[in-house]
């Protein structure tokens, strides 16, 4: 009982209790390392490394207000739970999102090479090498060299491997956010606007507009 007395208000609290963002950080972190969350890691990242993680910051029982501290378990976190791997740990299209938003499109590595170009169908290789002006040979193979050849010492990414969404997922993200959900966004006051003001955000309109233009 005392359990779920305490799952009640902790609920209770954090649904309407003011929370500084240094704590609200710390406390996702936390999240993570519950005994009650699994996550199928795309780096080597297992649950008691989570609690080790969450351990940094509960000296004494406590939650730290060091943000250097705060800052670095959050980026050790996201690195264990985000996965764009094409397996049982793949995170979806919010690890893109969530790779766009700090350009980690900039870290992709160099994509001609025969590894790679050879996992392309023809077409596609076709469509990479005329975008990039080099010439299309007879054999798949040979166009695959030619184009190893033209970024040796450059790089070249393959326009599909950008964490940035498609038109297509951006279309089908769109449709689940305004479709059914249990979720039924921020409180609202009596004029049916947020609760939120512009101060609370911690952007001026103009902020937020270069925001979503970028």
């Amino acid at each position: 009982m005392i359990g779920d007395l305490r799952t009640d208000a902790l609920h209770q609290a954090l649904a309407d209790t003011p929370i500084e963002d240094d704590t609200l950080l710390g406390m996702l972190i936390l999240a993570f390392g519950g005994d009650n969350v699994t996550v199928d890691s795309g780096s080597d990242l297992r649950g008691d490394d989570r609690q080790a993680i969450c351990r940094t910051l509960t000296e004494g029982g406590v939650l730290t207000a060091d943000r250097d501290l705060l800052r670095q378990a959050a980026r050790n976190m996201l690195i264990g739970v985000l996965s764009c791997r094409e397996n049982r740990s793949q995170s979806g299209v919010f690890a893109r999102i969530a790779g766009e938003a700090i350009g980690a499109s900039l870290r992709l590595p160099n994509m001609a090479t025969e590894e790679f170009l050879s996992c392309l169908s023809r077409g596609a290789l076709e469509t990479v090498a005329r975008a990039e002006s080099v010439n299309i040979a007879p054999r798949a193979k040979d166009t695959r060299a030619r184009m190893v050849t033209r970024f040796k010492d450059g790089t070249f990414v393959y326009p599909g491997a950008l964490f940035r969404l498609t038109p297509e997922e951006l279309a089908a993200s769109a449709e689940q956010r305004h479709g059914p959900s249990g979720w039924v966004g921020p409180a609202t006051g009596d004029d049916g606007e947020s609760g939120e003001d512009e101060a609370d955000t911690g952007f001026d309109n103009d902020e937020l507009g270069e925001r979503e233009a970028a």
